[in-house]
């Protein structure tokens, strides 16, 4: 399971997205996350483009899904360096 709340202050703090492209953002990746279960592994995102609800999405849809799964990578391993 996402962070969502955490999800949405950190890309409105460390990126210029206004709030539409943000909750946008934090959508997709709750989209991503009920396919998918979220989980640290490298290739979450490799496993997710194999998933066959995954691959009936559309193009467009697809990208803004791995683009998300690239920011909250980010943001998890951001919450993990300030954890240690």
């Amino acid at each position: 399971m996402i962070d969502a709340k955490g999800f949405e202050e950190w890309l409105t703090e460390n990126t210029n997205f206004s709030k539409r492209v943000v909750g946008n953002t934090v959508c997709r990746m709750r989209r991503v996350d009920r396919i998918q279960d979220w989980d640290e592994d490298e290739h979450y995102l490799y496993n997710l483009e194999k998933n066959d609800e995954f691959l009936e999405l559309t193009v467009s849809v697809k990208s803004q899904c791995r683009r998300a799964v690239r920011l909250y990578t980010a943001y998890a391993k951001a919450i993990s360096a300030l954890a240690k």
